[in-house]
């Protein structure tokens, strides 16, 4: 019966992705805009990586890969991409739902023998992204699969065999690295902690959620905030690999997403359209505040005003002290909002499904689409 309860949210999970052309049969991807000054670096469409810089009116394109004039990177099939860019050094890397992997100049090229390389020789998909970690970036797989890899060329790195440590469960979720530890969790419902370096588990057994978990955060002071499918959310002690609480708290719906967290407060949504309050000391309720489709994307605080997209691609401005909404505004060519918001000098931004930027102003509460001009 167990076993059961784990399985129907990850074939519900897979369901709704193929649905809605972005999984296994037709995947489209979503990552949040990275931006570094006034260069903004999104993925526009499926695996279409696009630099552009910031204006009063919008964003100027600069660059694009794949190029398809290139034979080099035409070769490159990333398929989608489902976490950000890692900005290593010189180095730009990026891992592909396809299980490939490319490091790219610092320009958006491809460049062998200049610190570019590309490597296809994982098993699996890449569905959560990667994480940077120094000179290792780590990722897990669909195939139940957990890798660490060298930042220099994409190889192995000592402690971490190249073709990947079997874990119990699919990997969904994009990696934590806090300090020298990793922390992974997978689709059977299962959390591990392991020494970065060494590769050594250090727990004596995994944490148990009873429930698929497709995404992971770490919150401050040593909390991991462990979502699942079954509606469940864990605080775990990131050292002991222990609940901090004796019960979990529970959501309507499935918790696929990553929270905001601020005051000892956590605000997160869930599949049942709800956006929640939660205190973290307790694991009580605060205030539930009802949106209008399913709450993918983590939300962004600014002031006193929460920031939410839902994936009927409506942007939500929701009074932080009490959960009451001061406006919405639909976007109605964003497509799905899925990707997670990003807080740039007090605006948000927010990408999504269709490839389009906006910006929204918490003070006005107002969203604007930010044209990226000149792409070819």
């Amino acid at each position: 019966m167990r076993r059961a309860k784990l399985l129907i949210p990850v074939i519900l999970a897979v369901a709704f992705l193929s649905s809605a052309c972005v999984g296994f049969s037709e995947p489209r991807g979503w990552a949040e805009p990275v931006f570094d000054g006034d260069t903004v670096y999104a993925f526009l469409d499926r695996d279409e990586f696009v630099a552009a810089s910031l204006d009063d009116f919008g964003a100027e394109w600069r660059w694009t890969f794949p190029d398809d004039d290139l034979d080099a990177e035409e070769e490159i099939e990333l398929e989608a991409v489902y976490g950000p860019p890692l900005f290593a050094g010189e180095r730009i890397i990026l891992a592909g739902f396809s299980g490939e992997m490319v490091a790219l100049g610092t320009e958006g090229r491809f460049l062998l023998g200049r610190g570019s390389w590309h490597r296809d020789d994982v098993d699996g998909s890449i569905v959560g992204g990667a994480t940077l970690a120094g000179d290792r970036f780590a990722f897990g797989t669909t195939e139940q699969r957990l890798y660490v890899r060298s930042v220099e060329d994409g190889g192995s790195v000592p402690g971490w065999p190249i073709d990947g440590r079997p874990l119990d469960g699919e990997i969904w979720s994009q990696p934590v690295v806090v300090g020298g530890t990793l922390y992974v969790s997978t689709m059977d419902g299962k959390l591990y902690a392991f020494d970065l370096e060494t590769g050594q588990e250090l727990w004596a057994e995994p944490f148990d959620a009873d429930g698929a978990i497709a995404d992971l955060a770490y919150i401050g002071d040593g909390i991991l905030f462990v979502p699942t499918l079954r509606g469940e959310v864990w605080l775990v002690d990131a050292e002991s690999g222990q609940a901090r609480l004796p019960d979990p708290f529970e959501a309507e719906g499935w918790v696929w997403t990553r929270p905001a967290v601020q005051d000892g407060i956590a605000y997160f949504g869930d599949f049942d359209d709800f956006v929640y309050a939660m205190d973290l000391a307790t694991g009580r309720t605060l205030w539930t505040y009802l949106a209008e489709d399913k709450v993918k994307a983590q939300p962004v605080i600014i002031g006193d005003v929460l920031i939410v997209g839902d994936e009927g691609g409506t942007v939500h401005f929701v009074d932080l002290a009490t959960g009451v909404r001061r406006h919405a505004v639909n976007l109605d060519r964003a497509g799905k909002i899925r990707a997670g918001l990003v807080e740039k000098e007090g605006f948000v931004w927010i990408l999504g499904t269709e490839g389009r930027l906006y910006r929204a102003d918490p003070e006005t509460f107002t969203v604007l689409e930010r044209e990226v001009r000149g792409l070819p």
